[in-house]
Formats: structure tokens, C-alpha cells, sequence
């Protein structure tokens, strides 16, 4: 932990509005994550609209939010997590305007994306947790 309060205060400020941000993320992801293992499509529009919210609330946040020293490393892969899980959104948007031979392998390809994205996310988590020494 740092010493210097003020950095302490502003490494746990930021950690607390980036986790809230990255929830909402997360939570967006499993309904995408669920959706993709449907066959239906009604709702594929809605689901990737909301991985794309999300994802663009967190990289403005990022934009607007500089992570203080210490959480650079934490801030790059949220940045990550979120530019990834959009183009699994907008290949899992893409399934209904893909052919019968283009429709598996955009599907493989928005599951490996999110893969990545949760291999982000789990980065991210990490490094706020060694940082903070919290969950």
C-alpha cells in the first residue's frame, strides 16, 4: 500500500468506479455468452447492443479517468477486455447476415474473442487485487 494518502485515496477511487464499470461489462458478456449457445435470433441484436454500451462506457471512462500510478497496467488490460469483447459483439451481430458456411466460423471466432476478453478481465482483477489487496 502506499504511503502517501492522497494516492492511496486515488488508487481506491479509481479501482471502485473501474470494477463498477467492468461489471457492467461482465454482465453484458454472459447474456452475449448465453445467446451464443442459442440458436434463436430475435434477441442477437439487443445482446450485442449491450456488450458494445458497455464496452464504449468503459473505453470513454478510460479516456476521460487516467489511472494513477500504480494501476497503469490494470487500466491497459480493461482497455483490452473492452476492445475485445466488442468485436466478439459485433461478430456474434454478424451471425445473421452470415451464410450457412460463414455462420460456424463467426461463431468460433466470437467465442475465442471471448475467451480473450475473459483472459483480460482475470489480468485486471489480478492486478488491482495485488495492488489493493482486495477482491
Amino acid at each position: 500500500m502506499p504511503a502517501d494518502p492522497q494516492l492511496e485515496a486515488a488508487l481506491r477511487q479509481w479501482a471502485a468506479a473501474a470494477r463498477e464499470r467492468l461489471m457492467t461489462l461482465t454482465e453484458a458478456v454472459t447474456l452475449l455468452r448465453g445467446a451464443a449457445t442459442q440458436t434463436a435470433t430475435e434477441t442477437r441484436d439487443d445482446v450485442a447492443s449491450e456488450v458494445l454500451a458497455a464496452s464504449t462506457a468503459l473505453v470513454d471512462w478510460l479516456h476521460m479517468s487516467r489511472a494513477p500510478r500504480g494501476l497503469r497496467k490494470a487500466e491497459g488490460e480493461l482497455g483490452a477486455s473492452a476492445g475485445v469483447y466488442r468485436n466478439a459483439a459485433v461478430a456474434y451481430g454478424s451471425l445473421s447476415d452470415a451464410d450457412p458456411h460463414q455462420y460456424e466460423a463467426r461463431l468460433a471466432a466470437c467465442l475465442k474473442l471471448l475467451e480473450q476478453g475473459d483472459h483480460h478481465v482475470e489480468i485486471a482483477v489480478s492486478l488491482l487485487h495485488k495492488k489493493l489487496g482486495t477482491s
